[in-house]
């Protein structure tokens, strides 16, 4: 099965309240949030390749970085 940008964006979106309120933060490794990635991908009945697991990791880091600095910059 092929899974689209798209796809990895939204179960990247769905991993970000492991970062806000689970055991993810921002130096966690890519490794450790691919365990969770992939427990994300099979709870959305999508495959749980290794190679996607850390393109979710990878995603969902950049997208929790992304927020923690336009946090900081608002709060200035």
């Amino acid at each position: 099965m092929f899974v689209t940008d798209q796809i990895i964006a939204e179960v990247a979106d769905e991993m970000q309240n492991l970062f806000e309120v689970g055991d993810l933060h921002t130096r966690s490794s890519v490794k450790s949030i691919a365990w969770k990635a992939k427990d994300a991908l099979a709870d959305n009945g999508l495959p749980t390749r290794l190679s996607l697991c850390f393109v979710v990791a990878k995603t969902a880091l950049m997208t929790w970085q992304e927020t923690v600095h336009q946090t900081k910059t608002e709060l200035g």
